[in-house]
């Protein structure tokens, strides 16, 4: 069955998040991520015309969706039909650096490291860090803090500041009942903007994240 350039972007969006999440996707975390610009009635249409096709399938009445081997495999020869010369290896790289900055930085901070190419991808690592026993009063908080993260609404706040490159700023962000810390800076990667940010609830070792964000300021300037 063919698959139009419509659902064929869909898709893609629905394996890259099933890839980096590993859970079933549905209409209304895409439509909460902005990672596309349907209405949620669109995605559910598209994504039951995905599952008509073969592409992704429920894997028990009423879940969200997980992608199948056609799918995967569809979504493998769709990228692999891509020119080489549309492909940017030069921001490749830097999400990569971001990626393994962020997976360093995250076994150390006290709160999740979140990082991004602005304008592009974004890498979080360390919501383990939010289930400490000392932190079992704060479930709740650590719950809206974890969706803050999923949902990409802490990357378009943080995109939407003016910053210098290698300043440290620092917001308390009020979201519903709950106020979140954030630490952040903005860095230059081979003339690539990247934003690291250590993110978690008002009762954070701040001493800490400041000095781990300083050595990394400080590490590319060497």
């Amino acid at each position: 069955m063919a698959v139009d350039s419509k659902l064929l972007a869909l898709l893609d969006v629905v394996i890259d998040s099933y890839i980096f999440k590993g859970e079933p996707v549905g209409s209304k975390f895409l439509h909460a991520s902005g990672d596309t610009q349907f209405a949620p009635s669109t995605l559910r249409k598209y994504l039951n015309q995905l599952e008509k096709s073969g592409m992704v399938y429920q894997p028990y009445n009423s879940s969200w969706r997980i992608p199948t081997v056609q799918g995967l495999s569809q979504y493998i020869e769709w990228y692999l039909a891509v020119k080489e010369e549309e492909t940017d290896a030069g921001v490749t790289d830097v999400r990569k650096w971001v990626k393994y900055l962020v997976e360093t930085i995250g076994n150390l901070a006290d709160g999740v490291v979140v990082g991004f190419v602005r304008n592009d991808q974004y890498y979080y690592l360390g919501i383990n860090n939010l289930l400490r026993d000392d932190m079992v009063d704060e479930y709740h908080a650590t719950k809206n803090i974890i969706r803050f993260i999923e949902e990409k609404r802490l990357v378009r706040f943080i995109d939407s500041k003016i910053m210098k490159r290698d300043q440290i700023y620092y917001t308390f962000i009020e979201d519903k009942d709950t106020v979140i810390s954030c630490l952040y800076t903005k860095l230059a990667v081979e003339d690539y903007d990247c934003v690291v940010s250590i993110i978690g609830p008002t009762r954070v070792d701040y001493k800490k994240n400041v000095k781990i964000l300083r050595k990394l300021v400080h590490s590319l300037h060497k």
